[in-house]
């Protein structure tokens, strides 16, 4: 596993799901989340996917639940072992009118679960788990539910001229570890002008790629971003 906000190159990616097994919470896990729900009206509990280890491109992965990973935020003894939400992260490219390109960063809503006030490429979003009877994902899987996440969180619709399998990168903060997708949008950045009704985006920018650097160094970042952002500007300055 990489450390918290370094980056492991990948050129595309397959998941393999473990068998699902029961989950029996302990007492002290459920009196745990009862006390954050109550401090935290958003917070539910759901199903999500859980990084287990990668190898070639193959990620093995296995299902759990969001309140474990939430719990072990507060109290990570109760939760053995711990949990790594599977994630995908965008780096979403539109060219102005003289093509020159830009990617878009999000500064998130106060009421996220975690990095309040801060930027980062987005959108992003854990994976979600399929239904029982499928024990694989394949590499489309990721893209189209990055797609949603553009549509959900961001308003953002129209054609994918193109994407790609950037890597993996691990948040120990946030315990994730998100698989990096670029996609590059037909559309100009004029026509694109992201949403920002989505409760978890304060503010919206494009930025160009020759200024994504000192964007980085002028603004809070969360530690994936930080990581990323110059492999982003080299890869589109080269």
């Amino acid at each position: 596993m990489t450390r918290a906000g370094t980056f492991k190159p990948m050129s595309g990616v397959r998941i393999t799901l473990a068998p699902p097994t029961p989950i029996h919470d302990s007492h002290e896990i459920e009196s745990c989340w009862d006390q954050l729900c109550a401090e935290r009206p958003r917070l539910f509990d759901g199903p999500i996917l859980s990084f287990l280890s990668e190898e070639s491109g193959l990620i093995r992965a296995k299902r759990d639940t969001y309140k474990h990973l939430v719990v072990q935020t507060e109290k990570p003894e109760l939760i053995d072992p711990p949990v790594m939400q599977l994630s995908v992260t965008g780096v979403l490219i539109a060219h102005d009118n003289e093509d020159k390109p830009h990617v878009l960063l999000g500064r998130r809503s106060e009421d996220t679960r975690i990095y309040g006030s801060l930027w980062e490429l987005g959108p992003s979003g854990g994976l979600d788990p399929p239904a029982h009877d499928i024990t694989s994902l394949d590499e489309f899987s990721v893209i189209r539910q990055l797609q949603i996440e553009c549509q959900d969180e961001l308003g953002i619709k129209g054609v994918f001229t193109s994407h790609s399998i950037l890597g993996l990168i691990d948040d120990h903060l946030a315990m994730s570890t998100d698989i990096v997708v670029r996609l590059d949008l037909q559309r100009k950045v004029d026509e694109l002008i992201a949403s920002t009704s989505n409760w978890e985006y304060m503010e919206t920018l494009w930025v160009p790629a020759d200024r994504l650097v000192e964007f980085g160094e002028k603004n809070q970042t969360i530690p994936p971003t930080g990581a990323l952002i110059p492999i982003v500007a080299n890869m589109l300055t080269d």
